[in-house]
């Protein structure tokens, strides 16, 4: 997709585009309360965990079949090799484990013991918890770090304003939809605050660039012809990323569509945040300030 020499109002606009995130961050909010919380996996909430060998090749719908038929699809499957599972369940009862086996036994024909039998404890969670938190901690400072010192602090400001809106948007999603939380979500989590941080870096470069046109023509215009200027670029890289993404959520595993969807919010929500968003706040700081202002 190409476009050329386009001038939409994107500035002036800018309060249907703040009550438009407000609505859909509103929505995650009220689906978090009625859910009554995020739905949580395995590795927060802990459980157990089989590696399985099984005596022939499998593939992975026969075990998730196998494994839905004894009201265990939401285990998470991993394979090793072709034939061998980590199968992840949040239960930790000797007797339901054993019945696991005995079915993957009785349809697909298992090896005695299994390789691997162990429980993960909560506190296993909570600790995943606290380092995914100093992750993103860490990450949003180093980005603030550095935009300000590319560009100037304000940048840095809306850039973290875009990031916030964009984690707050898929976890939003994920409530909605009661979408399980694991340790690939907090991985998709942090490659979607990369994304968005690439895309209005580039936004904030062009403006950077035509800075010297705000006296003349004004800030906001100025800002407005800098988003149509990377817009084409925005959508362009947008459409190539998601490809790849969206065939992963058809296709993939149940750990790979997990990924796939954190990834699809936050792609499409990171390319709305850098245009509609990120922008805007920096043209609203410069309002709420005289000196940058002027």
């Amino acid at each position: 997709m190409i476009l050329r020499d386009t001038n939409f109002n994107f500035v002036g606009r800018k309060k249907i585009w703040y009550l438009v995130s407000m609505a859909v961050i509103l929505m995650g909010v009220i689906g978090f309360f009625a859910r009554g919380g995020f739905n949580l996996g395995i590795d927060f909430l802990g459980g157990s965990m089989l590696e399985v060998q099984f005596d022939q090749d499998v593939e992975v719908g026969q075990v998730r079949e196998v494994m839905e038929d004894i009201g265990f699809g939401g285990a998470i499957l991993q394979r090793t090799a072709s034939d061998q599972y980590i199968i992840r369940t949040t239960t930790r009862d000797v007797e339901t484990k054993n019945m696991i086996l005995d079915a993957l036994d009785d349809n697909l024909g298992i090896q005695r013991p299994p390789l691997q039998d162990r429980n993960v404890m909560p506190g296993f969670g909570r600790l995943i918890t606290r380092l995914a938190l100093i992750a993103v901690g860490i990450s949003i400072m180093g980005i603030l770090i550095y935009v300000w010192i590319r560009f100037e602090f304000r940048f840095g400001a809306a850039a973290i304003v875009a990031l916030f809106h964009d984690v707050l948007i898929t976890l939003g999603i994920y409530a909605i939809f009661f979408r399980e939380i694991n340790t690939a979500t907090i991985a998709a989590l942090l490659t979607i605050i990369g994304y968005s941080l690439n895309d209005t870096i580039v936004v904030f470069d062009r403006i950077r660039e035509n800075t010297s046109d705000a006296s003349k023509m004004g800030y906001a215009n100025m800002v407005n012809k800098s988003i149509n200027k990377t817009l084409s670029r925005s959508i362009n890289t947008s459409l190539t990323t998601l490809t790849p993404v969206i065939i992963l959520l058809f296709i993939g595993s149940t750990a790979l569509q997990d990924f796939a969807l954190a990834l699809l919010v936050g792609i499409l929500s990171g390319t709305y945040s850098s245009i509609f968003i990120a922008s805007q706040v920096l043209v609203s700081w410069n309002n709420r300030f005289p000196k940058f202002k002027k």
